[in-house]
């Protein structure tokens, strides 16, 4: 579990899902930090005079202090420490990433606001994304309405780290999403998503037959993973098939209210790319996403 959760604050209804969903996470001695960024720009500055409306943005941080405040004081009645926090700032992924090397956060939740507001789910903001992406800690997407308790939980492995991802990624992926099943009482399914070689075929006809040595291999490195980390080998589940596919089907036939799953920032532009399979995970998925990055060295 984690010992410091921050929350991305939508509103004043303390039943919000990200909220909800922070409760699921936060170990019993552990601490929320309600948190909001507050910008508007028309109250930045007049023809390059900051000054003149500093009493405008002063009141209106104090006023939204005092709201995530008041949530902050609705968790406590829970039974869980918290604290509510409001500053001024801008960008939002920015704003979260200072509050968490400031205060040692160690999970950032959030719900996009487009999912729980009406609109179609056709996948994350900008701003969403570029949360995720610039975020030094893991951050749970919720996408759920926060309210019903996960039933099954995934964790996304791949034992062959492909693409040059590192092998500790994965350990912490099963150790978060042990942590996350045993306060639960979820189930737990350790998956292996791979393609075969008929998934790269355009004539299906003239390739040879599928090799079930090259399965059985990727079987018996699942288990030894799974070994190294103590979780039963019958957790494991191999499946043909591309990642975010497999995984959309299991959301749909509910055997994935939550799935943990590694992601890697790539190349020059990393906040716009994390690697393909996360991508479409995160954009298309109904189920909560947790996306463990591999460790960085953050300054304090």
């Amino acid at each position: 579990m984690f010992r410091k959760v921050l929350v991305l604050a939508d509103g004043d209804d303390p039943n919000q899902p990200a909220l909800r969903r922070a409760l699921l996470c936060v170990d019993e001695a552990g601490e929320i930090d309600v948190f909001a960024a507050v910008y508007e720009p028309m109250l930045e500055g007049y023809l390059g005079n900051k000054q003149i409306y500093e009493p405008l943005r002063s009141r209106v941080v104090r006023e939204r202090r005092e709201r995530v405040s008041a949530l902050a004081q609705t968790v406590e009645t829970w039974g869980v420490k918290a604290r509510g926090n409001a500053v001024w700032a801008h960008p939002l992924p920015r704003a979260v990433a200072d509050e968490v090397v400031a205060h040692g956060i160690e999970l950032v939740v959030a719900a996009p606001v487009e999912l729980h507001r009406g609109a179609a789910p056709t996948g994350l903001s900008h701003s969403a994304w570029q949360l995720v992406t610039g975020c030094p800690v893991p951050v749970l997407v919720v996408k759920s309405d926060g309210q019903a308790k996960y039933r099954s939980i995934v964790a996304a492995v791949d034992p062959f780290h492909a693409h040059a991802k590192p092998a500790a990624l994965d350990s912490e992926i099963l150790r978060r999403a042990k942590a996350l099943q045993a306060s639960t009482g979820a189930a737990l399914t350790v998956l292996h998503c791979y393609a075969p070689l008929e998934y790269f075929g355009a004539d299906l006809s003239q390739l040879p037959p599928a090799d079930p040595r090259a399965a059985t291999a990727r079987q018996e490195a699942l288990h030894a993973l799974c070994r190294e980390t103590d979780v039963p080998t019958t957790a494991a589940r191999l499946v043909a098939g591309a990642p975010h596919l497999v995984l959309e089907k299991l959301q749909q036939g509910g055997e994935a209210d939550l799935i943990v799953m590694g992601a890697l920032a790539r190349g020059r532009f990393a906040e716009l790319l994390i690697g393909s399979t996360a991508e479409r995970v995160l954009h298309h998925s109904r189920a909560d996403v947790l996306v463990i990055k591999p460790p960085v060295s953050v300054a304090r």
